[in-house]
């Protein structure tokens, strides 16, 4: 249960931001300005490139709202992307080890 859970998490923190070097400005996805990303902002903006279908999209939103509010707030944001960069620091580090 925790393994399927933490690799869920993983995989929604990797879609947050379609690639490595790609870096999420807040107001990119908040496009009513309003300060919080809705799922649909959320779901245009992660299918908008065709990578992602608007299911994987809500499962990546709904993972990402840590307080179940229904929105994405900046501090939300900012954790999802913390979260995944202190994941590929740690995968980068045990390439290195190997």
């Amino acid at each position: 249960m925790t393994r399927t859970f933490i690799l869920g998490a993983a995989v929604s923190l990797f879609a947050f931001a379609a690639s490595a070097s790609e870096q999420v400005q807040f107001e990119t996805v908040d496009t009513n300005a309003d300060g919080f990303i809705s799922e649909s902002e959320f779901v245009t903006w992660k299918t908008s490139s065709g990578d992602y279908s608007a299911a994987d999209a809500l499962v990546a939103f709904i993972e990402i709202d840590a307080d179940a509010s229904g929105m994405i707030s900046e501090a939300e944001m900012a954790a999802a992307l913390a979260t995944k960069d202190d994941e590929k620091t740690s995968d980068s580090m045990s390439d290195d080890q190997m």
